[in-house]
């Protein structure tokens, strides 16, 4: 347990140091704390006799440690007011159309990047809570067919394939049949466990030959199951995280998986100061907020970084791109609701 000075020097030194990057000594907090500089060396000698501060091998000051860091996120991280300029920044960057969610996901992820110097993700709503609302299958030359897939109202993915030669026109509209009164209206969870459950039964009432079709079922429905993550700022990685890292970034799957798994269903947002569970993340910083996708659930938007990053102005930049992205999502789905409704 530290005492309220110590906790005060604490913070200092951590608000120095992310500015700087330059150890901390006494005199440049004697100022700042209503005390000798004798008692604050004693303080930093305490505080490091914790673990919170160590001591830099090239000067008598002293900077956070790891603990230090993660004390301070939970104890003492609050939001900053966020400099006007780069509020009309991030307020321009979305003054554009877009014309699908991903477009709307990519800036977000390119404006924190650029206004950060770090990388940012961005991710969709989680696929496996998706719902299944249309799905069309066009033959688009006399070998070649495509299917379009509509998730949650909003979201479409197309996916080419092959026609089998042993598959007739006819036989194309019973397979659309059966994905319209199987899988219109259902998550892609439980298509995931229909696929693998009831259609191989289904097909064989329909189908001689069941092989083909059922390899045409998996090639049609396997991009429904695929993360969509959009990362930005990814070589800045490289100015404080290794190769190794730089590439975990391309397992999209993965890399997904450890930013949903750090936040629990009921928490908006995390900050893991060297605390995450994958090594190519562990010794640096990963902020992640939720956002309201409407209808649908929630996105996450997240931040990588180094340890010794800003964290107040750091997050207080997520959280501003964070709102400047909700309500833009908010007027992509009031107007896509909006035509619907003009259509019907």
């Amino acid at each position: 347990m530290i005492t309220d000075r110590q906790k005060a020097i604490l913070d200092l030194i951590v608000d120095i140091f992310t500015q700087t990057q330059e150890p901390v000594g006494s005199k440049a907090l004697q100022e700042l704390i209503n005390s000798s500089s004798a008692t604050i060396r004693n303080d930093m000698s305490a505080l490091e006799k914790l673990g919170l501060l160590e001591k830099a091998h090239t000067s008598s000051g002293r900077m956070p440690s790891i603990t230090g860091f993660q004390y301070f996120v939970e104890n003492s991280l609050t939001l900053t007011q966020v400099a006007e300029h780069h509020i009309y920044q991030v307020l321009k960057a979305f003054d554009d159309t877009f014309f699908t969610i991903e477009d709307l996901l990519q800036r977000a992820a390119d404006v924190l990047a650029e206004l950060t110097g770090y990388t940012a993700v961005a991710l969709d709503v989680e696929p496996s809570r998706q719902k299944l609302t249309g799905f069309e299958l066009v033959t688009t030359t006399t070998h070649t067919g495509l299917a379009v897939f509509t998730l949650d109202d909003s979201s479409t993915i197309t996916s080419q394939f092959a026609l089998p030669k042993n598959l007739l026109p006819t036989d194309l509209m019973t397979i659309r049949r059966l994905v319209h009164e199987r899988f219109i209206g259902k998550t892609v969870l439980d298509i995931h466990y229909r696929l693998r459950t009831e259609i191989p039964q289904i097909v064989q009432k329909y189908f001689t030959t069941t092989d083909n079709v059922l390899d045409l079922f998996e090639h049609l429905f396997r991009d429904i199951f695929e993360e969509k993550i959009m990362v930005a700022g990814k070589v800045k990685l490289l100015d404080f995280a290794d190769f190794e890292t730089y590439h975990y970034l391309d397992q999209i799957q993965l890399v997904s998986r450890e930013i949903r798994e750090g936040l629990t269903e009921d928490q908006m947002q995390v900050v893991k100061v060297a605390d995450s569970r994958s090594s190519n993340l562990a010794q640096l910083t990963v902020i992640s907020q939720k956002f309201l996708v409407p209808y649908r659930g929630h996105g996450i938007l997240t931040l990588i970084g180094p340890i010794s990053l800003d964290y107040k102005r750091m997050v207080s930049l997520v959280n501003l791109v964070n709102q400047v992205l909700a309500m833009k999502l908010t007027d992509f789905y009031r107007y896509l609701s909006s035509n619907h409704y003009e259509v019907n």
